[in-house]
């Protein structure tokens, strides 16, 4: 069954990054890859630079209908 995840990351920050989201996952391993800001190794990026550098803290028990790898919500902070 899919899990809520909260993903943090404060390698990248300030203007146009996002510090943190709620995602939809089967695993911690499985959350920390998901990107809010798309996929990983695409160059400049306003998430973390690579999975190692992501904090996630388990929520509790997604909704049956939620899939896993979604972004339920996300903080960007817009410059």
């Amino acid at each position: 069954m899919n899990s809520l995840y909260l993903l943090t990351q404060s390698n990248n920050g300030g203007y146009d990054t996002y510090d943190s989201c709620v995602v939809v996952a089967l695993t911690i391993e499985d959350a920390r890859k998901v990107n809010p800001d798309g996929a990983w190794g695409k160059g400049w990026t306003a998430w973390a630079s690579k999975p190692e550098q992501v904090e996630v803290e388990y929520i509790g028990k997604a909704a049956g209908a939620l899939d896993a790898g979604t972004v339920i919500c996300a903080s960007f902070n817009a410059g």
